[in-house]
């Protein structure tokens, strides 16, 4: 094969290569700079976009985020309460106070804080104050300013063509329960929304201990959720995509 052919060829392999590449949604502003302040903007950027769903990249919408799960607590009096058909609205409204790199631990920390509401059908069963409860209604929960640090460990593996794409390690994350929330709860007396209301004062006197026991199962599921969504996201980007700060090449793992 001449030269001059061998060239063609491998400039045509590099542009049918290119052409099998995703193109980047232009709400996705890659960051040529480890700095916090490009980060925190770019990841600004990039959530309301992702969080109505990417479909060409499998990315399915996050708000709301149906839970496919059912969560009991027990609360104190041995009162249990299971929340079933729930849904979490708000992933749209979090705001990242800092995002950071640290390269040398391939950690990704992200500060957020947001507001979030949780609808769904609850029952109740046991006994509070003077009643002996055994009813189910509708149930609504509105968490304000909730705070989350979540820490992403990752990697670049670099596949069969070359490219490299970020892979998620492992995560971790610790959370308040805001500064303010509020438990809203029908039918919790049949007939007599005096004494319903009397309860909800009750159930909401402690709301910082309620948010912990009922929200963490949530905030969990909610966690993983995003997190397996980000590792479509990543497969279907290339890390050049990504961003624009180059790596060594022993930075990249083969898969």
């Amino acid at each position: 094969m001449a030269y001059e052919e061998y060239i063609v060829l491998v400039l045509c392999v590099c542009f049918y290569s290119s052409l099998q590449l995703l193109p980047l949604p232009d709400y996705i502003h890659p960051c040529a700079e480890l700095s916090d302040e490009c980060f925190t903007k770019a990841t600004l950027d990039a959530i309301p976009g992702i969080v109505q769903g990417i479909p060409e990249a499998g990315i399915p919408p996050l708000d709301p985020l149906y839970l496919d799960k059912n969560i009991s607590i027990v609360l104190p009096g041995n009162l249990k309460m299971t929340f079933h058909d729930a849904k979490l609205v708000g992933l749209s409204s979090c705001v990242p106070d800092k995002v950071s790199s640290r390269r040398d631990k391939r950690m990704f920390i992200f500060d957020m804080h947001c507001n979030f509401t949780i609808r769904g059908v609850y029952s109740l069963l046991g006994r509070l104050l003077l009643f002996n409860l055994d009813t189910e209604g509708g149930a609504k929960i509105k968490i304000w300013n909730q705070r989350i640090r979540l820490e992403v460990v990752e990697r670049v593996v670099k596949n069969d063509a070359g490219e490299g794409h970020y892979k998620i390690n492992s995560y971790k994350y610790k959370a308040d329960y805001g500064t303010d929330l509020k438990l809203n709860l029908t039918n919790l007396i049949r007939g007599n929304p005096e004494i319903s209301q009397n309860i909800l004062r009750v159930l909401n006197s402690d709301s910082q201990a309620f948010a912990k026991e009922f929200g963490g199962p949530i905030l969990d599921y909610a966690i993983d959720y995003a997190m397996n969504v980000t590792q479509r996201f990543f497969d279907a980007y290339t890390y050049d995509q990504l961003t624009h700060v180059p790596l060594t090449e022993e930075f990249f793992e083969k898969e």
